[in-house]
């Protein structure tokens, strides 16, 4: 895991002494381990790589990293947890390897089977790999997003990528300007860009989720291309009954965490409480016990949990009983007196808008750095594919009103119910119905209320109505899934996977988990795993009361059932309003009559709030 960056000019200039070394050490500490750079055709192209070392922590495992013979080097971000299967089957076809390392059987494998390779895959990444004798430069990343990947492209003169949008802010010849349309969209939906390869900046966008891209030397085009396509996965899991898909769903997540385990350093979890994470951290415990697993580290079993005392988001009772259930080790990182230079800095280098400060998401990881800890086994992705969101669940709701399916919306009716305190369900019921009773006066009734189901279809026309530097901006930049003809129900859990909210919060842990020296991997990401979930049944989804019915049933026997059956979510997010009124207060008091503050202003307009405008200002 590291950071990566490279330049390719096509003016026939060289890259100038100092220009990538600057660009790339601006994210030291996405790797504090080592630095490496490696320079082509008369430095016309360059390779910067920052290492965090995980797998083979010899020199050997250094990037930027050739094979054969020095014909292919690649410059890389990321795991390939089959790495072993892969080597294995190349070795049967001849090739030989010099390290332990995922990387170079990631070249071999580009040698082996083309650009297809990709497709053999399992893991997260974000790729350059050049080919000498072809003088071609190969770009990609991972089916997901998982792994970052900003370019700039300005034809006819250079491209540059990196890991972080930051790196560019180190970039001389890079004219770093916040895309004012793009600020007040992301101020209007905080998901807005990231799904569709934009950023905040002018001139700044991602290689695509699922998208790759080849250059020639004299940079005509770059034209990125879909190779992963989520719509054109078949499954036979809707033919079959909860308790075969169930058993189905545990054989492919514990495969999926045992895979994620593998590493030459420690590994521990982020332990919520929550179904999701906890979840993860049972399986993890349970595969350590079965002894079954190769080259895991023996300190790979603990536990790191943020608590807030007397606050209403403390979920400290539920973790300890998840740890108390594993007979597991937990770490409990309290909330209190933050750190203000420390909040500023992250804040700086995340360099982008957010709902609220990453401070509280960041302190788990950096609790595991203290205790030695290098990758986190975390518990991602899964809200947005089984409607974990109070919000989609009124959406499903709402649509079996407006479509008069009334099994189905008294079926959601019972999930939304439970989603309350005991104290609502009586108003509830009499709510549900009510609204039951009166479904088939009216469709145009509920439509209305589909709101953020539609709502990534919308924002395109707003983000992108705006002039760009060149005429084929789709083919540059890439195009996102159209997920329009989807039944809503389908249609939601698409889009909040693919396009609206897991694309940022994937960007925040990434970063939240890099900048304290911390990989983060993510076994529910597994895409055997998301491509099983996407194959169920609605009902094997959202059913006997429960969102992600499929992973509380598969999970039976392996938590505590006041987890497994737990239906309040919280999630962890810094308690900025409560940090506001207490030890932050004089700080966000000075913030907001500062100059900062009022240029931010000036780009957000008055409507908007007080860590929005803070947010600006210090990334400015």
């Amino acid at each position: 895991m590291c950071g990566i960056a490279g330049i390719l000019r096509f003016d026939g200039t060289s890259i100038r002494d100092g220009v990538l070394e600057k660009f790339t050490n601006a994210m030291e500490h996405r790797g504090p381990d080592a630095s490496g750079f490696e320079f082509f055709e008369n430095r016309q192209l360059g390779f910067g790589h920052r290492r965090l070392s995980i797998l083979d922590l010899r020199e050997a495992g250094k990037q930027p990293m050739s094979y054969a013979d020095g014909r292919y080097w690649i410059c890389y971000n990321g795991e390939i947890f089959n790495f072993i299967d892969l080597r294995n089957e190349l070795e049967s076809k001849g090739f030989t390897f010099k390290t332990e390392t995922d990387t170079e059987v990631v070249l071999a494998a580009y040698i082996a089977w083309g650009k297809d390779f990709l497709h053999k895959l399992n893991g997260m990444w974000a790729m350059a790999i050049w080919d000498r004798e072809e003088k071609e430069l190969f770009l990609s990343r991972d089916r997901f997003g998982i792994k970052p990947f900003y370019f700039h492209f300005s034809p006819d003169k250079y491209l540059a990528f990196a890991s972080e949008t930051y790196a560019f802010k180190h970039l001389s010849e890079f004219n770093r300007r916040i895309n004012v349309s793009h600020a007040k969209a992301q101020q209007s939906d905080i998901y807005a860009l990231e799904g569709r390869g934009l950023s905040l900046y002018e001139g700044l966008y991602s290689i695509m989720p699922g998208h790759s891209a080849v250059l020639r030397m004299d940079g005509s085009k770059l034209n990125q291309k879909r190779w992963y396509d989520i719509t054109k996965v078949k499954s036979n899991a809707r033919g079959k009954s909860l308790e075969e898909n169930a058993k189905e769903f545990y054989n492919l997540f514990y495969d999926a965490c045992k895979r994620r385990l593998i590493s030459d350093v420690p590994v521990a979890s982020a332990l919520s409480g929550g179904l999701d994470s906890s979840s993860v951290y049972s399986t993890v415990n349970t595969i350590i016990r079965d002894g079954g697993t190769q080259r895991v580290n023996e300190n790979s079993q603990q536990a790191f949990v943020a608590t807030f005392a007397g606050l209403e988001v403390d979920e400290t009772k539920y973790a300890k009983s998840v740890v108390s259930f594993v007979d597991g080790k937990g770490n409990y990182i309290p909330h209190e007196n933050v750190n203000i230079d420390l909040l500023e800095k992250e804040t700086a280098l995340y360099d982008t808008l957010t709902n609220r400060p990453l401070y509280s998401i960041s302190s788990v990881y950096r609790g595991m750095k203290q205790a030695g800890i290098t990758v986190s086994l975390d518990g991602h992705g899964v809200d947005e594919m089984l409607y974990g969101y109070k919000d989609m669940v009124y959406n499903l709701y709402n649509d079996a009103l407006r479509t008069r399916k009334a099994d189905t919306a008294k079926s959601i009716s019972n999930v939304l119910k439970l989603l309350y305190h005991t104290n609502s369900h009586t108003e509830l019921n009499n709510r549900f119905e009510s609204e039951l009773a009166v479904m088939n006066s009216t469709k145009s009734r509920f439509k209305g209320m589909l709101k953020k189901a539609l709502l990534p279809i919308l924002i395109p026309d707003v983000v992108l109505r705006e002039s760009y530097a060149w005429p084929n901006f789709k083919e540059v930049v890439g195009e996102p899934y159209d997920f329009s003809g989807m039944e809503i129900p389908d249609r939601m859990v698409h889009n909040e996977f693919f396009q609206r909210t897991l694309p940022s919060l994937l960007r925040n842990f990434d970063f939240a988990g890099m900048a304290n020296n911390i990989e983060i991997r993510m076994p529910f990401m597994d895409y055997r795993l998301v491509e099983f979930v996407y194959g169920l049944p609605l009902e094997h989804k959202v059913g006997g009361g429960f969102t992600k019915y499929i992973v509380r049933e598969a999970l039976k026997g392996h938590l505590p059932e006041n987890v497994r059956a737990r239906t309040f979510k919280v999630g962890i997010g810094s308690p900025w309003e409560y940090w506001c009124k207490n030890e932050l207060k004089e700080w966000r008091g000075d913030m907001l009559g500062s100059q900062a503050v009022k240029e931010a202003k000036n780009i957000l307009g008055e409507d908007c709030n007080d860590w929005e405008l803070i947010n600006l200002a210090l990334i400015k």
